[in-house]
Protein backbone atom coordinates (compact mmCIF):
# COMPACT_ATOMS: atom_id res chain seq x y z
CA UNK A 1 0.00 0.00 0.00
CA UNK A 2 2.65 2.51 1.00
CA UNK A 3 4.77 1.72 -2.33
CA UNK A 4 1.24 2.49 -4.25
CA UNK A 5 1.33 5.66 -2.46
CA UNK A 6 4.68 6.76 -3.29
CA UNK A 7 4.21 5.75 -7.10
CA UNK A 8 0.54 8.02 -6.68
CA UNK A 9 2.95 10.76 -4.73
CA UNK A 10 5.53 10.58 -8.11
CA UNK A 11 3.20 10.89 -10.39
CA UNK A 12 1.73 13.36 -9.17
CA UNK A 13 4.53 15.59 -8.85
CA UNK A 14 5.54 14.75 -12.28
CA UNK A 15 1.85 15.91 -13.43
CA UNK A 16 2.42 19.13 -11.80
CA UNK A 17 6.48 19.64 -13.25
CA UNK A 18 4.38 19.03 -16.55
CA UNK A 19 1.84 21.50 -15.71
CA UNK A 20 4.36 24.31 -14.89
CA UNK A 21 6.53 23.92 -18.07
CA UNK A 22 3.18 24.12 -20.06
CA UNK A 23 2.56 27.14 -18.23
CA UNK A 24 5.39 28.80 -18.92
CA UNK A 25 5.94 27.46 -22.53
CA UNK A 26 1.83 29.58 -22.96
CA UNK A 27 3.17 32.86 -20.83
CA UNK A 28 6.25 32.62 -23.41
CA UNK A 29 4.32 31.91 -27.06
CA UNK A 30 1.60 35.05 -25.47
CA UNK A 31 4.80 36.98 -24.65
CA UNK A 32 6.01 36.94 -28.04
CA UNK A 33 3.03 37.41 -29.70
CA UNK A 34 2.52 40.56 -27.90
CA UNK A 35 5.79 42.06 -28.70
CA UNK A 36 5.64 40.80 -32.14
CA UNK A 37 2.26 42.38 -33.14
CA UNK A 38 1.84 45.15 -29.72
CA UNK A 39 -2.04 44.12 -29.88
CA UNK A 40 -2.58 43.10 -26.14
CA UNK A 41 -6.12 43.15 -26.29
CA UNK A 42 -6.86 39.84 -27.10
CA UNK A 43 -8.69 38.12 -24.64
CA UNK A 44 -6.85 34.42 -25.25
CA UNK A 45 -4.38 35.43 -23.83
CA UNK A 46 -3.73 34.00 -20.82
CA UNK A 47 -5.97 31.66 -20.61
CA UNK A 48 -3.93 28.61 -21.19
CA UNK A 49 -1.44 30.07 -18.68
CA UNK A 50 -4.00 30.26 -15.95
CA UNK A 51 -5.35 26.83 -16.88
CA UNK A 52 -1.98 25.41 -16.68
CA UNK A 53 -1.35 26.96 -13.21
CA UNK A 54 -4.21 26.10 -11.85
CA UNK A 55 -3.91 22.59 -12.84
CA UNK A 56 0.03 22.99 -11.35
CA UNK A 57 -1.76 23.61 -8.19
CA UNK A 58 -4.40 20.68 -8.33
CA UNK A 59 -2.02 18.45 -8.68
CA UNK A 60 0.54 19.84 -6.17
CA UNK A 61 -1.87 19.46 -3.52
CA UNK A 62 -2.68 16.37 -4.31
CA UNK A 63 0.89 15.10 -3.73
CA UNK A 64 0.80 17.02 -1.09
CA UNK A 65 -2.21 15.38 0.77
CA UNK A 66 -0.78 11.93 -0.18
CA UNK A 67 3.02 12.60 1.17
CA UNK A 68 0.85 13.70 4.49
CA UNK A 69 -1.01 10.30 4.30
CA UNK A 70 1.92 8.10 3.88
CA UNK A 71 3.79 9.51 6.51
CA UNK A 72 0.53 9.25 8.69
CA UNK A 73 0.53 5.15 7.73
CA UNK A 74 4.58 5.10 8.26
CA UNK A 75 3.85 6.42 11.81
CA UNK A 76 1.20 3.59 12.81
CA UNK A 77 3.61 0.57 12.21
Amino acid sequence: MTVFLVLLVGGFAVAAATALVRGLMAFLRDAEHIRATGDVRQEAFGVKQNRMMSQRVLFQGIAVALIVLVGTLASQR
